[in-house]
């Protein structure tokens, strides 16, 4: 599903923030990826999204060889790629359905098929009686919780998730990571980058610890560590 192989990305001055890592992640597997700040984990987020190209090495996602796509294909690479944010990245001026919505606005869903599948994840996420909310009338919590929804809405094969409970309280990190797995119990691949020690330990699950720009441990069913 996510395949790296001696991939390396460096900027102008200093140490490479990714340094020649190699790592695969099977279809439907649910990853952690800890480490320091600075460590290369936000750096592998957007080279999976390609925001960033990789200075060498070669990154394949879900049979798409990521080095050598046209950038007009990028767009349609990314529907395949849920993602959310530490930060919400909401409309402000929309409301809870129209936030999610907008998705599939954007891949030209037709208007029967939003009618049904934005309703359908609002109640997987909890937020069904508050569709005609704005976002700063919800809890920060909701806030994610719209955010996971709108990421999840056109279905993607993957979902990436950096720091997304870094805004939140211990009981709505844990609930957004609850969330998170439940959709990886349905079969969606997950990457989640955290620096939430106590739910990587509650979770039991795959974790790749970076440091320095390279990969210094990767354990299954592991706790976070930090080298």
């Amino acid at each position: 599903m996510i395949d790296l192989d001696r991939v390396s990305k460096s900027y102008e001055k200093g140490q490479p923030a990714v340094d020649e890592i190699s790592l695969h992640v099977d279809k439907g597997e649910f990853v952690f990826v800890v480490g320091e700040s600075g460590s290369g984990k936000s750096t592998l987020i957007r080279l999976l999204l390609k925001e960033l190209e990789p200075t060498k090495g070669i990154i394949t996602v879900n049979g798409h060889v990521l080095n050598t796509m046209k950038h007009k294909a990028v767009s349609k690479y990314r529907r395949e790629v849920g993602v959310v944010f530490q930060d919400f990245r909401l409309l402000n001026d929309r409301n809870v359905y129209e936030n999610v919505a907008f998705a599939q606005h954007v891949i030209e869903e037709p208007g029967r098929i939003v009618k049904r599948r934005v309703p359908e994840v609002l109640r997987m996420v909890g937020l069904a009686e508050k569709y005609k909310s704005k976002p700063m009338q919800l809890s920060g919590g909701e806030q994610q919780r719209v955010a996971v929804a709108r990421a999840i809405v056109n279905r993607p094969k993957i979902l990436l998730a950096d720091e997304p409970t870094g805004n939140l309280d211990p009981r709505n990190s844990y609930d957004i990571m609850k969330l998170l797995d439940e959709i990886n119990q349905q079969g969606t691949t997950v990457l989640v980058v955290t620096h939430n020690k106590d739910l990587v330990d509650q979770f039991h699950k795959r974790v790749i610890t970076m440091r320095r720009g390279i990969i210094s441990r990767d354990v299954e069913e592991g706790f976070y560590h930090e080298d």
